[in-house]
């Protein structure tokens, strides 16, 4: 299965230009729902916080990628180094045909679109509590003509809507750092998963975290666990693309407060505090 060599409905290419305007105006009603999330009950916060981003605010080039990327062999782009990354998590979790992989927290679909074609698992299941990106993606994988090999469903990480050993893996690709409890999410991926099973994390946790991160897996049964940092091709390169990116024309579309966040001040200040992880644990 191949993807279309243009850019599929929803990607940031398709994107209707706004009026000055036009895009104040959004911008003040997305700062205002961003206002109200941490009134909203908790199950719903992280949701709320996407749906109100949604593709406008995206720094990709042509892709509907969330996801900082990863820029060890030097990609040309933010969509190529996203890429990459679905790439590492897909090789660490050693996918295959044979798999029925659960995949937790998957943005709009691309990195579930490209194990498909790259990797062709049996079966994907997205699963996401973000409502407008279940449907984009669900729209997308239609228009790819994926539909009988990934679906999109509505669930939380901590009480995934799942059969006890029903998938062989399961992963969270920049994700999990958003889920409410790491033991709770670690323990219903150990439940779903069938003896022999993965779960992979590319995930973000503060600084000297890691040992933690492990010790969590290894309490929630996993064996085999390696948690290994991917830092230093994460936020420096990051930082040294998206200097030149936040310049480009098409930029002024994203909300302000999301590029000073990821701007070069923006990145110092937090960036420092930041790890970056790929964490592998094993059901025996």
């Amino acid at each position: 299965m191949t993807l279309h060599s243009s850019p599929p409905a929803h990607s940031t290419a398709a994107i209707p230009v706004e009026t000055l305007p036009e895009r104040t105006a959004r911008w003040a009603r997305e700062c205002a729902e961003w206002a109200k999330v941490p009134f909203l009950p908790a199950g719903t916060r992280v949701g709320r916080v996407y749906d109100v981003v949604g593709p406008r605010n995206l720094f990709g080039e042509d892709s509907l990628f969330i996801n900082l990327g990863y820029w060890h062999d030097n990609p040309a782009s933010l969509d190529e180094a996203s890429r990459d990354l679905a790439r590492l998590v897909a090789r660490e979790a050693e996918l295959g045909a044979d798999d029925i992989q659960l995949d937790i927290g998957f943005g709009y679909g691309d990195q579930d679109f490209l194990w498909a074609r790259e990797f062709g698992p049996q079966q994907i299941i997205g699963m996401n509590i973000a409502t407008e990106q279940i449907e984009i993606a669900t729209r997308r994988a239609a228009e790819l003509g994926l539909s009988d090999q990934i679906s999109f469903e509505y669930g939380s990480a901590i009480d995934l809507p799942r059969h006890d050993e029903s998938c062989t893996k399961v992963t969270a690709l920049e994700s999990a750092f958003h889920f409410p409890s790491y033991p709770r999410f670690f323990a219903e991926a150990f439940r779903v998963l069938k003896p022999g099973g993965k779960l992979v994390t590319a995930d973000i946790i503060m600084r000297n975290d890691l040992r933690r991160y492990k010790k969590s897996l290894l309490e929630a049964g996993f064996d085999n666990v390696r948690v290994y940092s991917i830092r230093a091709d994460v936020y420096p390169p990051l930082a040294r693309y998206l200097g030149k990116r936040l310049r480009d024309p098409d930029m002024r579309r994203v909300n302000p407060v999301l590029r000073a966040t990821f701007s070069g001040p923006g990145l110092l200040a937090w960036g420092p505090w930041a790890d970056y992880i790929i964490a592998v644990g094993t059901k025996m």
